[in-house]
Order: structure tokens, then sequence, then C-alpha cells
């Protein structure tokens, strides 16, 4: 959808949730010496500024970013790590790092990034900030369709990196058959798909028919930010094909703590993350790995 625009939400609980993720996976997977393939399906621009243009109409950065900055509980390892990579990314080039930034600053030499973006304008940034890359394409095309274009790589391991809009509605579908092209062709790769957590059917419906594709190793997480209502995002959720097996070891101390950090308002989780029945204000959060 050429009219959506993430910097309005750059920084947000939703990118924290995803970013988190993706930065721990990158990191585990570069652990091996053989090349790899990311591949991002809606780039973005790169990077944005907090403090001028779109991202200061709403601020979403305050219900995310800033409060990891501003958390005053101890946080586990896994967090911390995160949180300074963040901090250093911005320390670094003036701007939160979107999703392509973050990758570029984990992968290696010898590691391919893979763009795709419609948007003109964030296009650009793109093309501005990679410019000269070898290690670099940027695609101004449909990152749905592209995913064929690229699989399998010769390396025979990539990660791919599904992040939509979700504001036009056949991105539902779309995302289901990227994925069912993408497990046709190369199904050992790690794929990455993050969704919103809303109250129509199609959305809650996706996470179940995404993880019905697969029938190997796979990972669903949800967060949910604030309480369930009609209208609007409260939370968002991942599904993940393959993840590396480090994040079994890590998840179960971060995720609950990851909550507290990014949730509305609320009182104690639980060790598991579950709700305490006492708090009127708590939301919750669940993830479970499936073999």
């Amino acid at each position: 959808m050429l009219a959506y625009r993430h910097a309005f939400h750059a920084g947000n609980h939703a990118d924290i949730l995803k970013h988190f993720f993706l930065f721990h996976s990158l990191s585990y997977m570069i652990q091996k010496d053989v090349p790899l393939l990311y591949m991002d399906t809606h780039a973005g621009s790169g990077a944005y500024s907090l403090h001028s243009g779109y991202a200061t109409q709403n601020e979403e950065w305050r219900t995310g970013f800033q409060r990891l900055l501003d958390y005053p509980g101890p946080i586990p390892a896994s967090i911390q790590q995160f949180k300074d990579f963040l901090e250093q990314c911005i320390a670094d080039c003036g701007r939160y790092p979107g999703s392509p930034l973050i990758a570029d600053r984990i992968l290696r030499t010898q590691d391919r990034r893979v763009f795709y973006e419609l948007h003109p304008t964030d296009y650009e940034a793109l093309q501005q900030y990679f410019e000269g890359s070898k290690q670099v394409s940027i695609l101004r095309s449909d990152g749905f369709e592209g995913i064929k274009a690229f699989l399998p790589p010769p390396s025979r391991r990539a990660c791919i990196f599904i992040d939509p809009s979700y504001e036009m509605p056949s991105d539902y579908g779309k995302v289901v058959a990227a994925l069912k092209e993408g497990l046709r062709r190369f199904a050992t790769g790690t794929y990455i798909i993050w969704y919103p957590l809303l109250a129509k059917e199609t959305a809650q419906a996706l996470p179940k028919e995404l993880l019905s594709l697969y029938p190997g190793n796979r990972l669903h997480v949800e967060i949910q930010t604030e309480h369930k209502r009609e209208r609007g995002m409260y939370g968002s959720g991942l599904v993940l094909l393959n993840p590396p097996w480090a994040l079994q070891q890590l998840l179960p101390e971060a995720i609950p703590v990851l909550t507290k950090i990014l949730r509305e308002t609320g009182s104690e989780l639980r060790a598991d993350g579950t709700e305490d029945e006492t708090s009127p204000s708590i939301p919750a959060c669940r993830f479970q790995f499936f073999t």
C-alpha cells in the first residue's frame, strides 16, 4: 500500500518485539561460517528520526523504545544486549534503525541482503543509505512475489523477514501465499512473520493458518500491550518457522519481562507470563515452541 509509511510507527511496541527476535535470530545464525541470505519483504526506509517528521505526529516510539529505555527493573541479558545495540545504532547514525539497518549491522561481508520496498520515497532512502554496498540488492517491487526470485539460495541458508502493514485486507492472504511459495522452494529457511493483534476475524485466524503450513520446528509469540478492543491494534505477534534453537533458552526469561516493559498499564505477571487474575489491567503474553 503506497500510502503507508512506517515512519509513523517507528520504535513502537511492535518494532521492539519484531526487532528483538530479528536481532537474536541473525546474531545466532551468523555463528556458522556458511554465507547467509537475508530477505526483507517490506523494508521501509531503513532508519527513522523519532523527533522530526512523521514520527512526531503520534509519537508511537513512546510505547516501545522509550519504555525500553525507561524501564527501572532488572532485565535479562538478552534484552540488555538488544537495548545496547539499538542505542549504538542511534549513536552512530542519529536515527532509529529499521529492519534493514538492524540486519546490515549484524550480517557479515559474505552475507547477502535483499530489500524490497514499493514506496518511492522509502525506496530512494534505502538506495541512498546503502549506496555502493555490494552485498545489498534493493528492489522496488512486490516483496510477496519477490520471495521466489532468490530461493533457494546457493548457500542453502536464509532468513526471510515478512513484515507487511496489513492495512490492505488482501495482505493476509498474500502472507499465506508467499509463505507457501517460500516453503515450497526452500523449506529449511528461517521465516519470521509479524502480524498485528486485532479483533477482526482474518487477523485472529492468521497465526493458526501460518503455523499449519509447516510441520517442522515452529515458534509462536504474542504480546498483548493493552486490553482487547473492537477497533485498533492491541498488541502483536510473530510466527517463526525453523527458529534458531538459541531462542528456546532465552525466551522463558525474556518474554515476561519484555511484556512488562511494553504493556500499557498493569501490575505483575506470573513467572510464565500469564495474567495475574487479581490485577484488572494486566495484558498477557504467550510463547510456544512446536516440533
